[in-house]
């Protein structure tokens, strides 16, 4: 006979939340100067083997995944919703090209939050959904009850995209040779933050080609016409001295986005001091090969080919999609659904205050797009839809090579006590996490 939870009226969860661990209560108090200044690459995990000419080090004790509660806290650190943005820009251009209004834990250009969190971990390959991240709004009783709702948005936010560990390149040429003995290893939790470069290119392209900014922008290996722009540069609605070439223009869109990624790296390993756990942020996975382009399946996004038949990521199918072919029809499909979801958003307290986007803006936006797929096949020309660069781990130290080898700053307190503080039930007498052989 199964035992039934307890439910009130409104068929809500009345049984007592289970006890958080203490290390949840610790890991709360910790200041942020703290674990700014603790922050290290701590790379040796339980169950790893480095068999290097620089490392020989074998592990003693066995693999142990993070817990629910522990993985919870780096996700919603890491790019999880954080209230509603403050809407505190002094122009109506700049407010205008806000894209979304709520709060995420990192900074987004525009407000744009065009990148995506993939995870895996032994149970699986995830999409996570940061919607549902969301609290409910009401303050949990108590502690207990706050470390038990954390898991439950964190279990509703996965969106399972593959049985087990995602199937990463274990070497050259996808991933370098000196990560392959412990990226993605049995006990980890590798965070793949993913960005589209599609939405935040249409945006800012609708504020270089309005009529404040009124850029010219040119295509460099067309003798620096303008890319589908000669119209308006005719009759005087773009400055053809305000020129920028399509490199250019990419080059500037890469410098913005990409911070985004860097940022939930860096917010998931300042918790990682928190909690006492190891990991490191790294780029040596070829995007390509991780994304699933080559000969591994990686996180199976979809691939297109463009005009020199050159291979690149346009999304994940039904789950994280770029505004370009196959997903968009054509330009004028990319643009329509862009500025509709753009505009769809605003709050309607805010009518009035932004400008809405002229029709001869919107025309300018198509055809460049259209010049774009018609004399490259892709959208965008240089940058892939999907960008992907930098990505973080997460996993149990392996505290006898941190003790053999330091330096003595190696470990913290929260680090040294973690299996004591956090799951007491697989600890011996020590505070050691379980152990390959068992003295």
């Amino acid at each position: 006979m199964s035992v039934q939870p307890v439910r009130d009226e409104a068929g809500r969860d009345t049984a007592p939340a289970p006890p958080a661990p203490k290390g949840f209560v610790e890991a709360l108090s910790v200041p942020a100067t703290d674990a700014i200044a603790e922050r290290r690459s701590r790379r040796v995990g339980l169950g790893m083997v480095a068999d290097t000419p620089s490392l020989q080090f074998e592990s003693g004790f066995l693999p142990v995944p993070l817990d629910p509660l522990e993985e919870a806290m780096l996700v919603s650190a890491g790019a999880g919703l954080s209230g509603p943005s403050l809407r505190d820009l002094g122009h109506p251009d700049g407010l205008g090209a806000l894209v979304r209004w709520s709060g995420r834990s990192f900074p987004s250009p525009c407000n744009n939050q065009g990148t995506a969190l993939f995870l895996s971990n032994d149970s699986g390959t995830f999409f996570v959904d940061t919607e549902r991240l969301s609290p409910t709004g009401s303050s949990p009783a108590d502690v207990d009850q706050a470390a038990a709702e954390l898991v439950e948005r964190y279990r509703a936010s996965l969106v399972r995209t593959g049985d087990g560990r995602a199937e990463l390149p274990t070497g050259p040429p996808g991933l370098f040779e000196f990560n392959a003995w412990n990226a993605n290893q049995p006990g980890t939790t590798l965070f793949v933050p993913v960005t589209d470069m599609t939405e935040e290119y249409l945006n800012v392209l609708l504020v270089y080609l309005g009529e404040e900014q009124r850029v010219t922008i040119v295509d460099e290996v067309a003798q620096g016409r303008p890319a589908g722009l000669e119209p308006w540069v005719r009759t005087g609605r773009l400055d053809r001295e305000r020129r920028m070439s399509i490199f250019q223009f990419e080059q500037r869109l890469l410098g913005i986005k990409a911070t985004e990624a860097a940022f939930i790296c860096q917010n998931i390993a300042l918790v990682q001091q928190c909690l006492g756990l190891g990991g490191f942020t790294f780029s040596a996975y070829n995007s390509r090969w991780a994304l699933g382009g080559v000969d591994v399946p990686g996180l199976g996004f979809r691939f297109e080919r463009d005009r020199s038949g050159e291979p690149y990521p346009v999304g994940k199918d039904g789950i994280f999609e770029a505004l370009t072919p196959p997903y968009s029809a054509d330009a004028d499909a990319a643009v329509d659904g862009f500025l509709a979801k753009k505009l769809g958003a605003r709050p309607s307290a805010l009518s009035g205050r932004m400008p809405d986007p002229s029709d001869e803006t919107v025309a300018m936006m198509k055809a460049y797009y259209r010049y774009a797929l018609d004399h490259y096949g892709r959208f965008p020309v240089y940058l892939d839809p999907m960008y992907m660069r930098i990505v973080c781990q997460a996993h149990h130290i392996d505290p006898d090579y941190y003790e053999r080898f330091g330096p003595a700053e190696g470990l913290t307190e929260a680090h040294r006590r973690h299996f004591r503080d956090w799951h007491p039930h697989l600890c011996d007498e020590h505070g050691m996490p379980p152990r390959a052989r068992p003295d």
